[in-house]
């Protein structure tokens, strides 16, 4: 009953977001005659707090459904880490980036080499946008979950970063581990103890998941504000020039995560 109920205030809201949207592409087509790129930008940047606040609402459903971190082991001996509000925001963001980050790259190198892809550059433009809508939602909502129901599982307590770091390196391949050793002069003699329910590489790949994806988060609202405030182009240079090595980042985060899921894949390990 909960979670149909949970399910139906997700779908109201979805909704509500939409059509909200789908009211301010409506009311810019009558005001202004702007071309089909700009006017999505205004009406991006007019929807941003509706997404966000649908992201928190998204995070508030988790936290009422599952309170609590699922530890449930299974019939084979592995131990269920995730609750089901979380393998559904982890699709669902993964659809986001799938929209966003092609666009975005394609958007950048696209106009280095000055080819035009076969769809309009607008449409670039809206479906990285519908992607970076799906992907601030998704950010909120496991913000807002984290906050609910309190579980730091998965972030490295600053104290014990030297630990992790040590854990990390012993985790990697032979020649990664030791050049990664030399260069943070780690000693890989000392044991790093154990990691936790999450193991010491899947930590620090979050960590560098949530600098990738808040720096990107941060320096994409800014690049959006452009239309509403006056930004100094300074500031834009750089705000743009961090945008594109964030979404780098991404892309290689994106890469490596790949590689270590399939590695871990049931029937692989």
């Amino acid at each position: 009953m909960r979670g149909a109920l949970g399910l139906l205030i997700a779908l109201a809201a979805t909704a509500a977001t939409g059509v909200l949207a789908m009211s301010f592409a409506g009311q810019a087509g009558r005001i202004q005659p702007w071309s089909s790129e700009l006017n999505d930008n205004f009406i991006f940047v007019r929807t941003l707090p509706a997404i966000l606040a649908l992201g928190v609402v998204y995070g508030f459903i988790g936290g009422w459904l599952y309170p609590r971190r699922a530890s449930a082991p299974r019939a084979d001996g592995t131990v269920r880490r995730f609750s089901p509000f979380t393998v559904v925001m982890h699709a669902l963001i993964a659809v986001g980036f799938l929209l966003a980050l092609p666009t975005g790259v394609w958007q950048y190198i696209g106009g280095i080499i000055d080819v035009a892809g076969p769809l309009p550059i607008y449409l670039y433009y809206r479906i990285h946008y519908v992607g970076a809508s799906i992907v601030l939602a998704s950010v909120f909502a496991f913000v807002t979950y984290w906050w609910m129901t309190g579980d730091r599982s998965l972030v490295i307590p600053l104290r014990d970063l030297p630990r992790h770091l040590r854990g990390f390196a012993l985790e990697l391949p032979p020649y990664l581990r030791i050049r990664l050793a030399r260069i943070l002069r780690i000693d890989l003699a000392q044991p790093a103890g154990s990691p936790g329910a999450f193991s010491f590489y899947e930590k620090m790949q979050f960590s560098a998941w949530g600098i990738g994806i808040g720096l990107i988060t941060a320096t994409g609202i800014v690049k959006l504000l452009r239309y509403v405030v006056t930004i100094p182009g300074e500031v834009l240079w750089l705000d743009s020039t961090l945008h594109v090595g964030a979404m780098v980042l991404l892309i290689i985060l994106t890469l490596d995560h790949l590689r270590y899921s399939l590695a871990h894949w049931p029937g692989n390990t």
